[in-house]
């Protein structure tokens, strides 16, 4: 394929691209590059009339010439609060045409998530945050099938303009350009108010960007693009003039010289002065001027195509102006005699500054009436709700119930599209229709529930206008109920309980679904706050009796009970009693309970080492998410699957969950899962290296109020360990006796997270604390074995055996812990009783006895991927005079976790893209990964990795 093209292309309207060869060079290397699998960003930016439209325009030209299918959009004002705008711009044309079968290709996979924002809203994920992520990672296969076809461009114009949902798909799409045979050419003009700031300078920071910002013409570059308009070669001096007074923006150059022309002017030396005199006014106002000169129908059908914005078409934009056929007909001539209006199936200004002089011009009176009666227009049509919406956003209140009932709906239809800030903003405009109190109301309730998931501060006051204004008891206690959850989530626990205390007052012992998640929400504040749990254990028998009625609303309450019995250590039994009545053979998840409580239950089976049972429910959630795309659902497979895996040893496969979990994370901005993931994973980011990155976090993290309750102690926990590990010891303790602290308060010997805080403050302390830290190990071991969970015991062992001052009793101890993990999926604690052990004998002169253990010991750490155990394992071992195994540089041993996961997938017969979909990762990763397992396994196909693997594993 041809990529170079001549520089000086016409650009559409007959106008030359000038001074624009960089630009152009970079969409070249773009385009070129989703011919090659290796798609790219161009991010055009600067002021309008820059010349950024233009650069669109030839850039669809080229990917036309160079057998690229273009896709193009463009942002509008009108249509910022349309969810999914720009989105189904690009992608809805090619979706709808398709014929059955190859829709159906488009579609196929993770792509069928992208079906609510290119065809019909569907059910979801009942979280809008969720499904706005489902969404996205949807269309972003519906791309990769596109491209799989043929390369393609995405063109995207006036991006700033762009509704909320778009631009977060557009970020997410740039960053996994990378092996795509697609690439995005965006335009952004900048110091627009209103733009999303941020999410644009996400845009900027996207791997491989190419940002360009056109500058002005030079003197050269007027006198060509002046030579073009009036068809001669101007005089220096008054192309000097000309730029001078536009600042050489091409746009103004282009409107100034037609402004010029229409009053007779030549580009003579001696008109520079008349040319002066043409400027500023007739630059800002050489459309509107050029207007005037026009009939009064010409004028009224061009505010009609301002006011109708993508929905121009001839009929419509005749019935908004008031026109009949024939009159309708002549006014477009006449736009387009003017070059003014581009004729079509679409009416279009020729230029976006076109249309915005055009509109900004109209008094607000006017403006509002013409959006209304174009609102009417589409209704009649049977147009889709945000096409009615999005003008009715923009005219004036005026108490019209049918606006309020249209927005209403078109907040709905937004949040079923994961658009919470689409749904927030219609309602807000509905609010201002004046509706009488009851209806205000619900239209706050609503508001709130949006704005909470966009996290507007305001959705506090919503809900507490909801509670002044609500004559239904019912109608409060959910706006009490969904302002604590806020407060909680700020740190301010006192006043969310006195909120969620109240509405259960409002309901008066219901035990209805509203009252239970109440229920719910005052049990997770109270059970894992020191200051609070005093008022959990006193309400515990009232929450047992709902759990014991069976009800659906009571399962998420079963699982905070399972979880919390465990970390009392409660009888095994009785805990896994209720995490099966909360599951109720997957039908939490069919149902839809809250996601959020989920975790608890699984953490109860992994706290009663329950490790197999606790993966059959993690399994089911993950395939629950790639059926679903829910984000949360694959957050806490992940998170979780990264902590059962950290518990049976396979620190590699952990560390692959790890990241698993914490990228999403991340990239949404959800602290609570990063924090959770990295108390989950501590080990993994103890033994090995290649997670260094993911350790870093734990410093990051700002606890603010979480500091004093058990997820701040989790973390604090992980970091304190963390810490020592990098030779800060005092900082190290001082963590582990806050973290300490937590648990006693909440009197958890069985800790969600770790069991062991007192054997590892007891092995950090000095030789001066001895007893103390003898006494805390001592103290463990009384709960472990109370308990009966190996895991446990053996940790407590290992503790005692390393700090008794007698060496024949400490021999003992570590000795007994190697014999009570020796049958205990906990390989990695196994590994490290071994190593403890064989270093004792070392120290004792046993050289020759301390060898056995060593050897077993660093075997299984390598077995686990417990990179640092493994390397004092070698050195004690060197040190008893024996020769160690080299590290591993070939094999098994020798791949990344993500390697190993992909490698696994692959050999149970999954494609690379199942595995990027269920993985949601990119194709392109999935084939870096594959590469560089063959080449570590020493094969050379896919059909060889199963049997590699097995080997390996031998």
């Amino acid at each position: 394929m041809l990529w170079r093209m001549g520089i000086g292309a016409e650009a559409p309207q007959g106008r030359v691209l000038v001074e624009r060869e960089a630009e152009l060079a970079a969409i070249d290397r773009a385009l070129g590059g989703a011919a090659v699998g290796q798609g790219r960003l161009v991010l055009v930016e600067g002021p309008a009339g820059i010349g950024k439209t233009a650069l669109l325009d030839a850039a669809r030209e080229r990917a036309n010439a160079a057998g690229v299918v273009a896709l193009v959009a463009r942002g509008a004002e009108l249509e910022g609060d349309f969810p999914y705008g720009v989105v189904r711009q690009l992608l809805e044309p090619t979706v709808r045409q398709a014929d059955a079968p190859r829709r159906e290709r488009l579609l196929e996979g993770a792509a069928t998530l992208a079906r609510p924002a290119v065809l019909t809203p569907e059910a979801g994920p009942a979280d809008a945050v969720d499904r706005g992520f489902a969404i996205a990672h949807g269309l972003y296969w519906l791309v990769a099938n596109l491209a799989a076809e043929e390369p393609v461009a995405l063109l995207m114009d006036d991006v700033h303009w762009a509704d909320a949902p778009s631009l977060r798909f557009l970020v997410y799409l740039a960053r996994r350009l990378s092996g795509l045979g697609a690439s995005m050419v965006v335009s952004v003009r900048t110091g627009e108010e209103g733009a999303d700031q941020g999410v644009l300078r996400e845009l900027e920071r996207c791997p491989g960007a190419d940002v360009v910002s056109p500058l002005a013409l030079t003197d050269a570059g007027t006198v060509r693009v002046l030579t073009v308009d009036f068809g001669r070669a101007p005089d220096p001096e008054f192309a000097r003039s000309c730029r001078h007074v536009t600042g050489g923006n091409p746009f103004f150059v282009h409107e100034l010289a037609a402004a010029l022309i229409a009053d007779g002017i030549e580009p003579t030396a001696g008109a520079s002065e008349q040319v002066s005199a043409a400027a500023p006014r007739a630059i800002a106002r050489v459309t509107l001027g050029r207007l005037s000169r026009l009939s009064d129908d010409a004028v009224a059908m061009a505010r009609a195509i301002a006011v109708l914005g993508r929905d121009a078409r001839l009929p419509r934009a005749a019935a908004v102006a008031g026109l009949r056929e024939g009159r309708a007909l002549s006014a477009l001539d006449a736009l387009v005699a003017a070059h003014l209006v581009l004729a079509g199936d679409r009416l279009d200004f020729r230029h976006p500054i076109v249309r915005a002089a055009i509109y900004d011009e109209l008094a607000p009176g006017a403006r509002s009436s013409a959006h209304r009666r174009a609102a009417a227009l589409l209704a009649s049509e049977g147009a889709e709700v945000d096409a009615v919406a999005a003008h009715l956003m923009r005219s004036e209140p005026v108490g019209d119930p049918d606006t309020i009932a249209t927005l209403r709906e078109a907040a709905a239809h937004a949040l079923a599209l994961g658009a919470p800030d689409s749904a927030a903003n219609y309602l807000e405009r509905a609010l201002a229709e004046g509706p009488e109190r009851e209806l205000r109301g619900a239209l706050l309730l609503d508001l709130g529930l949006a704005e909470k998931l966009t996290r507007r501060p305001a959705a506090i006051e919503r809900f507490e206008e909801v509670r002044r204004l609500a004559e239904d008891p019912v109608t409060r206690a959910r706006a009490m109920i969904e302002q604590g959850e806020i407060l909680s989530y700020v740190g301010d626990w006192q006043q969310a309980l006195a909120l969620f205390d109240g509405a259960l007052l409002e309901l008066a012992d219901r035990d209805d679904a509203v009252a239970l998640r109440a229920e719910a929400f005052r049990a997770v504040l109270t059970a894992y706050d020191p200051r609070l749990v005093d008022a959990f254990v006193e309400h515990l028998p009232r929450l047992r009796a709902l759990v014991a009625s069976a009800s659906a609303s009571a399962r998420p309450l079963a699982m905070l009970l399972a979880a919390w019995g465990a970390a009392r250590d409660e009888r095994s039994d009785r805990v896994i009693e209720l995490v099966e009545l909360a599951w109720a053979d997957g039908q939490y998840l069919v149902v839809g309970d809250s996601i959020e409580l989920l975790p608890q239950g699984i953490s109860a089976l992994v706290l009663c080492e329950q490790l197999d049972r606790a993966d059959e429910i993690v399994a089911a959630v993950r395939a629950a998410a790639q059926r679903s795309g829910s984000v949360m659902q694959q957050l806490v497979a992940s998170a979780h699957e990264a902590w059962i895996e950290t518990r049976r040893g396979d620190l590699a496969a952990a560390a692959a969950e790890m990241r698993g979990a914490l990228e999403p994370a991340l990239e949404l901005g959800l602290q609570f899962p990063v924090l959770i993931t990295i108390s989950y994973c501590v080990d993994v980011m103890l033994e090995r290296p290649d997670v260094s990155d993911l350790a870093a976090l734990a410093e990051t993290i700002d606890l603010g109020a979480m500091a004093d309750v058990l997820a701040g102690a989790m973390l604090i926990d992980a970091r304190g360990r963390l810490r020592f590990a990098a030779g800060q010891r005092t900082a190290a303790i001082a963590d582990m006796r806050h973290a300490g602290a937590i648990n006693d308060a909440l009197g958890f010997t069985n800790t969600i997270g770790f069991a062991s805080w007192r054997s590892a403050l007891a092995l950090m302390l000095g030789p001066a604390e001895r007893d103390e830290a003898l006494a805390l190990a001592g103290a463990e071991l009384s709960d472990a074995r109370r308990s009966g969970h190996p895991r446990r015991i053996g940790i407590a062992l290992r503790a005692l055996g390393t700090l008794e001052p007698d060496r024949d009793t400490g021999r003992s101890h570590l000795e007994e812990a190697v014999h009570v993990l020796e049958d205990s999926p906990a390989r990695l604690e196994h590994a490290r009783a071994l190593v403890e052990l064989g270093a004792a004998r070392r120290r004792a002169g046993e050289r020759a006895a301390a060898r056995e253990p060593l050897r077993d010991g660093l075997d299984l750490a390598g077995r686990c991927g417990a990179v640092r155990l493994a390397e004092r394992a070698r050195a004690e071992l060197a040190a008893a005079g024996s020769r160690p195994r080299r590290d591993y540089t070939t094999g098994r041993d020798a791949l990344t976790p993500s390697e190993l996961r992909v490698a696994s997938m692959a050999a149970e017969g999954h494609t690379n893209k199942d595995i990027a979909q269920a993985l949601f990762v990119t194709a392109a990763t999935v084939e870096t990964h594959l590469h560089h397992t063959y080449t570590k396994l020493d094969i050379t196909s896919r059909k060889q990795l199963a049997v590699a693997l097995a080997r390996a594993s031998d």
